[in-house]
């Protein structure tokens, strides 16, 4: 059974920051996986701090 990347990411971070990083992926035109939606997350806050 495939595991969803995004419930995966939402045990780790808040639910509007994963929910945010999906819709980034998706307009971008790339598929969802666990990966690209922790680079997101980290992108989103990084851009946030600096």
């Amino acid at each position: 059974m495939k595991r969803d990347p995004i419930k995966e990411m939402l045990v780790k971070y808040p639910r509007i920051l994963v929910i945010k990083a999906a819709l980034k992926i998706l307009k971008d035109g790339n598929k969802i996986d666990r990966e690209r939606i922790e680079k997101t997350i980290v992108k989103i806050m990084t851009k946030k701090e600096g």
